[in-house]
């Protein structure tokens, strides 16, 4: 009998044994979590608060217009003012006829061409606004054609059906034009279609003619222009082709974006929808 007892005894004590062991464990297991926790917060202490919002947010970078290129491998932004917004072209390729749309988009540090084809092309010209400041996401950059642009930046901006374009406030007023003169004694050297801003001295002014072309009208006015013994001759387009009234002759005129062109045999100048023309008064 008293066998029996002690037996029952020890099985009493083992269950309690194992309780209190389970409890060490738990209360063990529960220490460890506090400390992973603590381990986890000051991890999150020493962590830049940028670096917590990226990988958080993952929102786009804003980025100015200057740092734009093709090694860019994270999502980016930029906040620009539509500076110049080029007449609509159409074209038609193996797919089919298509538009297409330019604008110039500016900030303070550079502009860049941004590109529309087709839908994008419509929806855009029904958004856009020239003078006025927008946020541009999801744009897919490529290089400029050199045949085709109109800006001295090497690259230039496609929208996508992702593009969202949306009007903010105006965060800075641009400077005045800023020229970064290009002597005409390197335009020889230079590769054809470089945009260029030069300071000439007008010598012959071949008056203005006008014409069709594609269902549109166009006026032109060539000149034959000089700076320090170097000639070239320009060739006005449109709106500065018709906008000094009398003759121009012995005018001295700065322009800026303005491309090298090849013309019957010989370099010339001639000016884009963005150039800007200013006469200076002696």
């Amino acid at each position: 009998m008293n066998g029996e007892i002690a037996d029952v005894v020890e099985q009493i004590c083992d269950a309690v044994c194992t309780v209190v062991d389970e409890d060490k464990t738990t209360d063990d297991r529960g220490a460890i979590n506090e400390q992973r926790d603590d381990h986890h917060d000051d991890n999150r202490k020493d962590t830049p608060v940028s670096q917590i919002v990226t990988l958080t947010t993952n929102q786009p970078t804003l980025i100015n217009i200057s740092d734009i290129n093709t090694d860019i491998t994270y999502p980016w932004k930029i906040h620009a003012i539509v500076t110049c917004i080029y007449p609509k072209r159409s074209f038609t390729n193996s797919h089919g006829a298509g538009e297409i749309s330019n604008w110039d988009l500016t900030d303070q540090s550079s502009s860049i061409t941004l590109v529309a084809f087709n839908l994008n092309s419509y929806m855009m010209s029904e958004k856009l606004v020239k003078n006025q400041m927008y946020e541009f996401v999801n744009l897919t950059i490529k290089s400029a054609d050199e045949m085709y642009k109109t800006l001295p930046h090497p690259y230039q901006l496609v929208c996508t059906n992702a593009t969202c374009a949306i009007e903010i406030e105006r965060l800075f007023d641009l400077q005045e034009n800023t020229y970064n003169f290009t002597p005409l004694s390197q335009m020889n050297t230079l590769p054809l279609n470089s945009i260029v801003d030069v300071e000439v001295r007008v010598l012959r002014d071949f008056g203005v003619s006008t014409g069709m072309k594609n269902d549109r009208m166009w006026t032109r006015r060539d000149i034959h222009v000089e700076q320090n013994g170097h000639h070239i001759g320009m060739s006005l387009w449109n709106e500065h082709a018709r906008s000094v009234k009398t003759s121009m002759i012995l005018s001295r005129i700065q322009f800026k974006n303005v491309k090298i062109s090849w013309f019957d045999g010989i370099r010339s100048l001639v000016t884009l929808a963005n150039t800007q023309m200013n006469i200076i008064r002696d």
